[in-house]
């Protein structure tokens, strides 16, 4: 007969009485369930701490979403620009028909992609749009941002096959 036993560890957390407010105010917030909400900060920043580590930043863009009716959004993400928005490459068959496509490509720790664009001629961060995928491959696969995916790879390098032939 095969016994299975749920190991429950307990770990104890220390708080200054300077914080005992906060402390109070969080578990009134979690309805008295707290673990949750200590593991979801444990989980940022072992995140945040590693990718750091590994030459990445927090990065938080701030713009007009055109794909929700140009609702002011922010969006934050641990990663680093390949192509910055201020370095942006210029589409001129773009998404946006009211001028030139600026795109900007950025990595994120997780080695997922992110490609930030925008019609050049407009101001105030208006028509923006700020899509992720998986990888900067499967980025390329977007005919809208092919370009600027390819040009981002190209700076990163592109990696050797070493073919046995």
């Amino acid at each position: 007969m095969l016994v299975t036993r749920i190991l429950r560890m307990n770990k104890t957390i220390y708080i200054r009485d300077e914080d005992i407010g906060v402390w109070d105010k969080a578990r009134e917030l979690a309805g008295e369930k707290l673990s949750p909400v200590i593991i979801a900060a444990l989980k940022r920043f072992v995140s945040e701490n590693e990718g750091v580590a590994k030459g990445f930043e927090r990065i938080v863009v701030q713009y007009a979403d055109s794909k929700n009716h140009d609702i002011p959004t922010a969006k934050a993400f641990i990663g680093r620009w390949i192509i910055s928005p201020e370095e942006a490459i210029t589409d001129y068959n773009g998404r946006f028909s009211d001028g030139p496509t600026m795109v900007a490509v950025a990595i994120t720790a997780k080695a997922r992609a992110v490609i930030y664009s925008w019609a050049d001629n407009q101001e105030n961060q208006k028509s923006r749009c700020f899509n992720v995928y998986d990888s900067l491959e499967f980025a390329a696969t977007d005919s809208q941002c092919n370009f600027a995916v390819r040009a981002a790879m190209e700076i990163l390098g592109v990696p050797i096959e070493d073919l046995d032939i």
